[in-house]
């Protein structure tokens, strides 16, 4: 909402396009937004951020609903998995960034600035892109997910590769016959 909409930006010069297609993009389960509703449901900056959470709150739940349907525990488990692949990578290339500074900082001394506490300036910087990128990720990433159940999976194979598909039913005829 901030990157969009500041929280003093006067109602009248509210983006609500911009703002739309932005939450759309993070969660498909919103698309029912439009202008018209924010500009009826909202009269404040508050208003709209309450509304916003409040819907991708109810989303999320939907979401976790229709997960769950279809495997008991799968949406916990996938937010697990989303969770620490997301902390693994984002984790790696921040001590790949805290090198890189580790070597820059070091020209920063010519410049009479002590290199220790530009290196922790830097690195808590660093730090907290991080987390908020992290954050970031894995709630697109849960908004995202669609699980894919094993059946489909085979079907989709299917379709697209003949050659397994008569394989498999040769497979079959094989068993068959030697079981006849």
């Amino acid at each position: 909402l901030k990157a969009n909409i500041g929280p003093g930006t006067p109602r009248e010069s509210w983006d609500l396009g911009k703002l739309i297609a932005k939450v759309q993009q993070y969660c498909y389960l919103l698309n029912d937004l439009t202008p018209e509703l924010l500009e009826s449901k909202c009269s404040s900056y508050e208003d709209l951020q309450e509304y916003l959470r409040t819907r991708g709150r109810e989303a999320y739940f939907q979401k976790a609903e229709i997960v769950e349907k279809q495997a008991p525990g799968l949406m916990k488990e996938a937010e697990r998995f989303l969770i620490l692949s997301n902390i693994d990578k984002l984790w790696k290339e921040h001590l790949q960034a805290l090198k890189f500074v580790q070597q820059a900082v070091g020209l920063r001394g010519y410049a009479q600035r002590d290199p220790l506490i530009e290196y922790k300036l830097e690195g808590y910087n660093l730090f907290l892109d991080m987390m908020a990128q992290i954050r970031r990720n894995v709630i697109y990433s849960v908004y995202q997910f669609k699980p894919v159940m094993k059946k489909q999976e085979e079907e989709s194979s299917e379709k697209k590769d003949p050659k397994k598909n008569l394989q498999k039913g040769a497979k079959k005829l094989g068993a068959a016959q030697a079981a006849s």
